[in-house]
């Protein structure tokens, strides 16, 4: 009898080790089923390719021919605060894929919002990994996400009580540390009924770090409750960043998205939005800043399944020297979605004739009663706004880098929160100051 061969998947010695992963021992068979079911669907799946529909700008192939091992030391002795959202929350640390509550500050959380991992983990939590609620696949499926599970280390649950209003937010920090390390991230947020909190996200390395960061995020939002999740992606020069969201919104929802991604040699947040009620508010928006060589791609899928409800999507970037951009955005509308309101556009702003970006907005519509529209421009810093700049004195740097400020801060102010929408205004000119205009004055 013949045994049947796996396909030679990039990764495969990855996967491989997590199999048997010793620290999982006391979960019992659920987590292995988990991690095996990963592992059938990534090699039925395939490598994201080029020729994936979803994938067709963004180019793997040189993250395929490195080998990344998984990380056997978890140990930091100091967070990269210089690369992290500066915010006085709650913290929530997690290195290289697991939750560390000894480096964690939860003194001031509050009685309505719980956190756990696999430490602690609920039995009714094990059933969030079934990912029966979200929207639908692209056609070629979600090979991120099946290769998250498939090298599953630890995992996140945030839990929000129903009718918990909370004005302080809540900082997730997720550090990558090691030399050619790889691993999972997997977070997962149910927001109860009326409730209401800010969730941050830092994605950082530690210095001279090299690895291969691959998370999924899960968000299930009920009746009347309000999230906004932002999410900072600054990781190390050399280090890649794959990102899947997931999120799921019920009646009179509010889901309000920021990405800002300035960081990483390959960096691709995708953001898979479902609208299943009347009355959803959602909003995934975001920036980008590319300099060097970097390739951001920022993937976003909003689905109206039901009528009545709102989505607005809109992403600025700026790109440098070779950076390249991506943006690839559906909104996708439902017979049965009457009366939907959709917006979706993206701008890039080229400051390189070596630039490039990458832009595919589209509208799937089934509907005949809606207001959906969709548009992307791209273009280069106005001469005469530079002119009007520097004839009252300013230098031609000093002109540039406020000129583009101002471009990110349009986007910027899409951030509902007014704390949120400072932190990263703030953040936004201190990365132009260090990554493009290092000479103009401050």
């Amino acid at each position: 009898m013949n045994t049947p061969v796996e396909p030679a998947l990039p990764f495969n010695d990855l996967i491989d080790s997590a199999r048997g992963d010793p620290a999982h021992q006391n979960l019992g068979k659920w987590l292995s089923d988990i991690k095996e079911k990963g592992r059938d669907d990534f090699y039925k799946l395939g490598w994201p390719s080029p020729k994936m529909e979803s994938w067709r700008y963004t180019n793997l192939n040189k993250l395929a021919k490195t080998r990344f091992c998984l990380p056997r030391n978890t140990e930091l002795d100091k967070l990269p605060d210089q690369n992290i959202l500066p915010i006085d929350a709650p913290k929530i640390v997690v290195i290289n894929g697991k939750f560390k509550r000894e480096l964690s500050d939860l003194s001031d959380i509050g009685e309505g919002v719980l956190v756990n991992s696999f430490q602690d983990i609920r039995s009714e939590q094990k059933k969030l990994f079934d990912n029966k609620h979200y929207a639908m696949p692209p056609k070629e499926g979600l090979p991120v996400a099946a290769l998250n599970d498939a090298i599953l280390s630890d995992a996140l649950f945030i839990e929000i009580r129903a009718g918990w209003k909370s004005e302080v937010p809540l900082h997730i920090v997720l550090i990558g540390c090691g030399d050619h390390v790889g691993f999972s991230s997997k977070i997962f947020v149910s927001a109860g009924e009326n409730s209401q909190i800010d969730i941050l996200e830092s994605h950082a390395g530690d210095t001279g770090s090299t690895y291969f960061s691959n998370c999924v995020s899960n968000i299930q939002i009920e009746t009347g409750a309000r999230l906004g999740h932002y999410k900072f992606q600054n990781d190390t020069a050399k280090s890649t960043h794959l990102a899947l969201t997931q999120a799921c919104m019920n009646t009179g929802a509010v889901y309000d998205n920021f990405v800002m991604s300035v960081g990483g040699i390959l960096s691709r947040n995708e953001v898979r939005s479902l609208i299943t009620a009347s009355g959803v508010e959602c909003c995934i928006n975001g920036a980008y800043l590319g300099t060097s060589n970097q390739h951001i791609d920022n993937t976003t899928f909003i689905e109206h399944a039901a009528e009545g409800s709102r989505s607005r999507e809109v992403y600025k970037g700026v790109l440098a020297d070779r950076a390249k951009g991506v943006f690839q955005g559906k909104i996708f509308v439902h017979p049965e979605a009457q009366k939907t309101d959709g917006y979706q556009m993206n701008r890039a702003l080229l400051l390189s004739d070596k630039a490039e970006i990458d832009s595919k907005p589209e509208l799937e519509i089934y509907a005949d009663d809606v207001r959906c529209s969709h548009g992307a421009t791209v273009g280069e810093l106005e001469e005469e706004h530079l002119f009007y700049l520097m004839a009252r004195g300013i230098d031609a740097e000093s002109a540039r880098r406020l000129l583009v400020e101002a471009y990110l801060g349009e986007v910027i102010d899409e951030i509902q929160s007014q704390k949120i929408r400072e932190i990263l205004s703030k953040s936004a000119s201190d990365l132009l100051k260090e990554k493009l205009f290092e000479s103009s004055d401050g």
